[in-house]
């Protein structure tokens, strides 16, 4: 994945892809993210005031993640 401006952060990193339209899998996650645990980074994403949430894909079990950034 390319980024306009590459971020910083693995959070700033994370943000970009839980914005995105099509939302992010944690097989996405795990390959922008130098982290073994994409699930603990969207945990901190919470902490953060993120709201977090997943749709399950057609195929029933992969997950994908959207989020809304906390309002300021």
């Amino acid at each position: 994945m390319w980024f306009n401006k590459k971020p910083k952060t693995q959070l700033q990193r994370l943000a970009q892809l839980l914005v995105k339209k099509s939302g992010t899998t944690t097989v996405e996650i795990a390959r922008v993210l130098p982290s073994t645990t994409p699930t603990r980074r969207l945990s901190d994403m919470r902490e953060k005031g993120w709201t977090i949430t997943y749709k399950l894909k057609d195929d029933g079990q992969t997950k994908i993640y959207f989020g809304t950034p906390p309002k300021v």
